[in-house]
């Protein structure tokens, strides 16, 4: 039964209407749920590998393909789900939760792993992730091994240009170099076993691109 199925007291028969927004609408919707939690409050958020990183790649390595997308055709898209999605989202609000605990149990935690917008590409997913991340969270906590997702090295860069404090998944701080350089060992990973990481790739060099104006302001 979905959560919309479970309503007792409205005619869910009358709820035919069918909506058609543009991306920016829909982002703002969503946004505004969350809102409605968050209540004027900024949260802590959780990244952590969806659709890409160490499982998927593990995975890759099996059957020699080298993108997730090839991986997804491979698999079909309920063995992918069990195998791939299902765990790493189980995965991620499992971090989330510890995460809760050890702020001491009274910090709003957003995890991204529920959400699901039929429709969106892997491009509206980031950039609404970057709007919620710019303006509505105060530190970003990274899960292991998360300099190996294109998600989560993309939070890491958004986090790092909107001036918000990283950590790692023991809640060490992770300073600019010191994650400019995991990505550089994941890409130096995957190249050599024939994995894509252009995605990464592309974000570290917006990091170093950052790293160099930020070495010039300083010196000025």
């Amino acid at each position: 039964m979905s959560d919309m199925e479970r309503m007792r007291f409205i005619d869910t028969d009358q709820l035919t209407r069918t909506f058609s927004r543009p991306y920016l609408e829909e982002s703002a919707v969503a946004l505004s749920a969350i809102d409605c939690v968050l209540n004027g409050e900024k949260a802590v958020y959780a990244s952590t590998e969806l659709t890409t990183g160490r499982r998927v790649q593990a995975a890759l390595r099996e059957f020699g393909g080298s993108k997730s997308s090839d991986l997804r055709r491979h698999l079909g898209e309920q063995a992918y789900a069990d195998r791939i999605w299902n765990p790493n989202v189980e995965a991620a609000m499992a971090f989330a939760r510890r995460l809760h605990h050890s702020l001491g149990g009274n910090q709003l935690v957003v995890t991204p792993a529920p959400f699901a917008c039929p429709g969106w590409n892997q491009t509206e997913y980031l950039g609404f992730w970057e709007t919620l991340i710019r303006t509505r969270i105060k530190a970003v906590y990274f899960n292991d091994a998360w300099e190996y997702s294109n998600g989560c090295a993309f939070e890491f860069l958004v986090a790092i240009d909107a001036g918000l404090p990283t950590f790692d998944a023991t809640a060490a701080p992770i300073e600019l170099a010191a994650g400019i350089t995991r990505i550089e060992e994941a890409i130096v990973a995957l190249r050599t076993e024939g994995i894509d990481h252009q995605a990464l790739l592309d974000t570290f060099q917006r990091l170093q691109q950052r790293a160099v104006a930020d070495g010039a302001t300083r010196r000025g």
